[in-house]
C-alpha cells in the first residue's frame, strides 16, 4: 500500500495542556473550520458548555499524564508507595522501622579458690543471644541482647576483673567480672502457617508493621530456610558458635585452622563458612500495608509424600539458568532432565506440604530511646547477673522518610555493596564484626598487579595491646570480603591461609605476619619551674605521652610529628623547656640511662626479616632505627606498611625533670 512521506499541515496544537489553554485552541478550531455550522462564542451558550466540557477531560488527562510519568522516576515520585517500589527496582530494601540500639553492662561476681584465683568452676555458662532487659520506667520496653555473654573468654576493652573483697590474710575472696554486648529493642515471636500445596514464588504476610529482623524459619521436619538478598543467591554465609563448633574447645582455639597452635590471644567466639542451599527466603515490605512479608523460591521438586509409585515426581521447573535462542531443544531437554535429576533449583525451594515456623523480632521506633540507667531488669534468664546501661539507647526512629529512601537507594545503587578502591577495603574489613575476630588495624596496597591487594591487618590482644591476627581471623575476614570484593581482585592476606602451622612437626622454621608493629619507648628530660613540684610535672608530661601516643590514633603508615608532642609538653603546667625528647628501641643508645645503672632494654624481638633477635624483649615488634629515621623531628613510617606501638605506657617511658 503506497503512502506519502509528506506531512500534512495542521492547525492542532500538541503542546497544550491546561484548561484555558486548550479551551482557546478549541475556540479557534471551531472559527476556522466551522464557520458557519456555529458563531455563538457566549459564554452561556450550549456550544461553549461542550467545548468547556472536552477542555476539562483534557486538562485532567493531561494533569494524570504528567503526574504519571513524574512518579515513574525515583527524583521526582512523592507517593511512598512508588518511591519504596523504585527503591526496590535499584536493588534497595527499605526498612519498615529502625530499632533503637544500646551498650549493657553486664557483671557478676565469682568466688576466689584458696590461692585467691578465680575460681573457674563457679563462672557462669555462656548466655546466649536474645537476653531480655525491661525498662524499669517502662514495662512493655523490651531490649534483646545480639550477641553471647561470655564471662569465659577476655573481651577487648573491658576492665580488668576487680577484686571486690579479702580475708584477714589479704588474699582475694571474691572477684567482679564485667562484660559488654550490644542490645536492640524488640521482643522475639514466632508465627506458624500451614502450606499444603506447592505454590511458586510462594509469600507470606506477617501482618505485623514494625517486624525488625527475621530470626529463623524452619519447616516441620526442622530444615532450617535462610535468608537472602536475592532469590538468585546460591552461596549463604552461616556462623558457628564455638560451643557448636566439634574442632574447637574454646573461644581462642584456633581449630583445624590453627594446628597444633591450639590457642590464640584474639577470642574469636564464632567462625563463618559459605553453604550452598536451595532453601532460601527473601524479606519485603508491602508498600501500600508496610507488613512484612517473606517470599520464596519458584522449585516444587519433592517426591510425593503418599509415596504412590504411580504418582511418581510432581515437578514444575522454569528456571534452569537462561534461555538463548537459537539454542537446540535437544540441549533445552538435557538440561531440563539434569534438573530433575539433581534437584538444583537457583530460585530456590517452595514449601509444600508443611508447617513453617517463623520466628522474629518486633519493636523498634522513636519511643524505644531509652535514658541512661533504665535498662536493668533482666527477663528471661536464672544467672546472677547485674544488667545496666551507662548510655543511653539511641537511633529508633518510624522507618525511612521518602527523602531519606531515595538518597540511601542512589547509595546503595552507586557502591552496588562492592569494595572498588583500597579505601573500600580498608572501611570494609575494619568493619567485621567483632564476633568473628578483632581487626584493629586495617591497611591495602595495591601491588604491581593491579588486580590484585596486599591486606595488612593487627588484632588487640586482651590487654588492648596489637597482636598478629590469627589465622582464624584471617579466614573469617577472607569468607566476608567474599561477597564485597570485585570478580578480578586477588586478596592477599600476607599469609597463606593453608599453611602449616608454626605448631606442627613439618613447620620449617619460615614466620609468616598478617601485619608488622613497630614497638618503641620514650625519653625525655624537661626543665621544669621551681614554683612547681618536680614529681607532678613529670607524672603530667608522662599522662601527657601516653595521651599522644594512645592505640586509637596510630594507624599504618603514619609518621610521628614530635614537634606536636614538644607543643603539646610545653603546654603543661611547670614545663619551661625541653632538653631532649627521643623514642629508642634500645635502651643502650641513651647515655643518661646508662649512666644511671638501669639493665638494658630492647623494646623489639624480630629483625626486620622476621628472625628473633638474640637481645629483644619477647613479645615486642620489629626492629627499626629511630635514629635514621627521624628527620627535622618527623619518625618517618617503613617502606613496609607498619604500626608504631607504645606497646607498654606504664614501663617503656623515661625520663626526669631537671
Amino acid at each position: 500500500m503506497a503512502y506519502s512521506s509528506k506531512q500534512v499541515p495542521s492547525n492542532v496544537s500538541y503542546t497544550s495542556k491546561d484548561f484555558s489553554t486548550i479551551k482557546a485552541d478549541l475556540i479557534e478550531y471551531t472559527k476556522a473550520y466551522f464557520p458557519d455550522t456555529y458563531k455563538d462564542f457566549n459564554e452561556t451558550s450550549p456550544g461553549m458548555m461542550l467545548i468547556e466540557l472536552a477542555s476539562y477531560v483534557g486538562d485532567v488527562l493531561s494533569y494524570y499524564i504528567d503526574y504519571n510519568y513524574k512518579e515513574s522516576l525515583l527524583t521526582t515520585a512523592t507517593e511512598r508507595k512508588n518511591v519504596i517500589r523504585l527503591a526496590e527496582f535499584l536493588g534497595y530494601k527499605t526498612t519498615p522501622i529502625t530499632p533503637s540500639i544500646v551498650r549493657l553492662k553486664v557483671t557478676t561476681d565469682v568466688s576466689a579458690d584458696v590461692d585467691g584465683n578465680i575460681d573457674t568452676s563457679l563462672i557462669p555458662s555462656p548466655i546466649r543471644s536474645g537476653l531480655q532487659i525491661q525498662s524499669n520506667n517502662n514495662s512493655e520496653l523490651l531490649f534483646e541482647t545480639l550477641g553471647e555473654v561470655d564471662f569465659g573468654i577476655t573481651q577487648e576493652g573491658t576492665p580488668d576483673n576487680e577484686i571486690v573483697d579479702f580475708n584477714s590474710e589479704g588474699i582475694a575472696t571474691e572477684y567482679r567480672l564485667t562484660r559488654f554486648v550490644e542490645a536492640i529493642s524488640g521482643e522475639t515471636k514466632t508465627k506458624t502457617f500451614t502450606i499444603t500445596s506447592p505454590t511458586k514464588f510462594l509469600e507470606l504476610d506477617l501482618g505485623e508493621t514494625d517486624v525488625v529482623e527475621i530470626l529463623d524459619v524452619r519447616d516441620s521436619s526442622n530444615a532450617k530456610y535462610y535468608e537472602v538478598q536475592y532469590l538468585g543467591q546460591d552461596r549463604i554465609l552461616k556462623e558457628i558458635y564455638y560451643e557448636d563448633d566439634p574442632n574447637r574447645a574454646t573461644a581462642y582455639d584456633a581449630g583445624l585452622l590453627g594446628g597444633n597452635q591450639v590457642s590464640v590471644d584474639v577470642s574469636v567466639p564464632y567462625t563463618l563458612e559459605y553453604i550452598k542451599t536451595n532453601k532460601k527466603f527473601v524479606k519485603k515490605v508491602d508498600p501500600i500495608s508496610n507488613n512484612t512479608k517473606l517470599q520464596f523460591g519458584n522449585g516444587v521438586y519433592k517426591f510425593n509424600i503418599s509415596g504412590s509409585s504411580s504418582a511418581g515426581l510432581f515437578s514444575t521447573i522454569e528456571q534452569q539458568g537462561m534461555s538463548t535462542s537459537g539454542v537446540p531443544s535437544t540441549v533445552i531437554n538435557a538440561a531440563l532432565n539434569n534438573l530433575t535429576t539433581n534437584n538444583s533449583l537457583n530460585l530456590g525451594e517452595t514449601p509444600a506440604n508443611t508447617i513453617l515456623t517463623v520466628t522474629y523480632r518486633q519493636g523498634g521506633g522513636s519511643n524505644t530511646n531509652a535514658q541512661a540507667g533504665e535498662l536493668t531488669n533482666v527477663v528471661n534468664s536464672s544467672e546472677d547477673i547485674i544488667v545496666v546501661n551507662e548510655e543511653p539507647a539511641s537511633g529508633g526512629t518510624d522507618g525511612e522518610t521518602e527523602l531519606e529512601i531515595k538518597e540511601n537507594a542512589k547509595t546503595f545503587f552507586a557502591s552496588q555493596l562492592r569494595c572498588v578502591t583500597r579505601e573500600d577495603y580498608q572501611a570494609r574489613i575494619l568493619n567485621l564484626p567483632a564476633k568473628f575476630g578483632n581487626i584493629a588495624k586495617a591497611s591495602v596496597a595495591r601491588l604491581n598487579d593491579i588486580s590484585g591487594l596486599k591486606i595488612y591487618t593487627l588484632s588487640y590482644d586482651r590487654r588492648r595491646r596489637l597482636t598478629q591476627t590469627p589465622l582464624v581471623v584471617l579466614n573469617n575476614l577472607r569468607m566476608y570480603l567474599e561477597q564485597f570484593r570485585m570478580i578480578n581482585d586477588a586478596l592477599d592476606f600476607g599469609v597463606d591461609l593453608n599453611t602449616v602451622d608454626p605448631g606442627s612437626e613439618d613447620y620449617d622454621g619460615t614466620r609468616i605476619y598478617s601485619g608488622y608493629k613497630i614497638n618503641f619507648g620514650v625519653y625525655f628530660e624537661i626543665n621544669a619551674d621551681r614554683r612547681f613540684n618536680p614529681t607532678d610535672v613529670k607524672l603530667e608530661v608522662v599522662d601527657c605521652i601516653k595521651e599522644f601516643f594512645v592505640i586509637d590514633k596510630m594507624q599504618f603508615s603514619q609518621a610521628i610529628n614530635l614537634n606536636e608532642l614538644r607543643y603539646e609538653i610545653l603546654g603543661k603546667d611547670g614545663v619551661i623547656g625541653i632538653r631532649k625528647l627521643q623514642l629508642f628501641q634500645d635502651t643502650e643508645n641513651i647515655e643518661e640511662f646508662n649512666s644511671s645503672g638501669n639493665n638494658r632494654k630492647v623494646l623489639a624481638s624480630v629483625n626486620s626479616v622476621g628472625n628473633s633477635l638474640e637481645v629483644g624483649t619477647s613479645g615486642y615488634g620489629f626492629q627499626y632505627d629511630f635514629q635514621s629515621a627521624t628527620v627535622n623531628d618527623i619518625v618517618r613510617p617503613s617502606k613496609t606498611p607498619s604500626v608504631f606501638e607504645l606497646r607498654d605506657p606504664n614501663s617503656d617511658i623515661y625520663g626526669r625533670v631537671i
